[in-house]
């Protein structure tokens, strides 16, 4: 597992080789360097890095002739959108880390340095999670990358627990808002249309406001994740990533075999439950032939 930073707490760290017997540690939130004994256990795994993410956007602005229904064409845009902040924090972490435009450069419309900070933790993930982040945020992050003529980041999973609250549930409303609320959660802070305003004008108390705003976001989305995550049927097999006999969806070891069995149209497997996370599983690593991990949901 990934060590703890001695000055900030985060586990948000990397290993930088060895010396003198001891493992070196560096820690990518604040940048200090360490060392820790060095633990030889053949069950030592390493736990997929999970980033919880979310970004706030600019206006764009375009002109027209009127304030009736009409539908905008791209030669009405006098400015384009750009990225006011963003708000990231792995699984787990109490740090949640976030960058904001500085007043000038919000007054320039220039995103590229915070564009460079979040990438650099797309590029570092295993797994993505946001909510509407595989239709709004992932995609506006992609094109501020390509537009600054940025790589793409290594590849990662995404999981969008808007997509997902819509396929398993049938809610009221599937907003975060809501679902944070009714679920009695960290709830989203209150905003208004003018925050949006005063932060385009480069106002550094409003750009302080949103950035807050944003990072109470991510601490929703990480509540409102592990509350949904027994139902998320096609959740990335962490037993996969982590090579070893887990639950698939939390990455725990605490599989029970209960008396319930799926039947499929050719076979029946019997159900195990994760005592950590209670979510239900079929095909345990003994009813595979070739000896591997072979867990997955039961709807899956």
């Amino acid at each position: 597992m990934r060590a703890i930073c001695p000055d900030c707490t985060s586990t948000h760290t990397r290993k930088k080789g060895i010396r003198r017997d001891k493992q070196r540690w560096v820690c990518n939130d604040c940048r200090r360097q360490f060392t820790s004994p060095i633990y030889y256990e053949e069950d030592d795994v390493t736990f997929p890095k999970i980033l919880l993410f979310d970004v706030e956007t600019s206006f764009y602005h375009f002109v027209g002739w009127g304030t009736y229904k009409q539908f905008i064409q791209h030669y009405q845009i006098t400015q384009q959108q750009y990225i006011i902040s963003w708000a990231a924090k792995w699984l787990y972490d109490d740090n949640v880390q976030s960058d904001v435009v500085t007043p000038e450069e919000a007054k320039n419309r220039d995103d590229k340095r915070i564009l460079k900070s979040i990438w650099n933790l797309l590029d570092e993930a295993d797994i993505v999670i946001g909510h509407n982040g595989e239709r709004f945020d992932l995609r506006k992050l992609r094109w501020r990358f390509i537009s600054h003529h940025m790589a793409p980041p290594s590849p990662f999973r995404v999981l969008d627990t808007l997509k997902i609250a819509r396929r398993e549930f049938f809610a009221p409303s599937y907003k975060q808002d809501f679902l944070t609320k009714y679920f009695d959660l960290e709830n989203k802070l209150s905003t208004d249309f003018q925050l949006w305003v005063d932060c385009e004008a480069g106002k550094k108390d409003r750009l302080e406001e949103m950035v807050k705003y944003n990072r109470h976001d991510v601490m929703g989305l990480e509540e409102l994740y592990l509350k949904i995550r027994p139902y998320i049927r096609n959740h990335p097999n962490l037993g996969v990533l982590m090579d070893k006999d887990v639950c698939p969806n939390c990455g725990a070891d605490d599989i029970v075999e209960t008396n319930s069995e799926y039947i499929t149209s050719s076979n029946r497997f019997p159900v195990y439950r994760c005592d950590s996370c209670s979510t239900p599983y079929i095909r345990h690593k003994r009813n595979s032939s070739d000896g591997g991990t072979n867990i997955r949901s039961v709807a899956s």
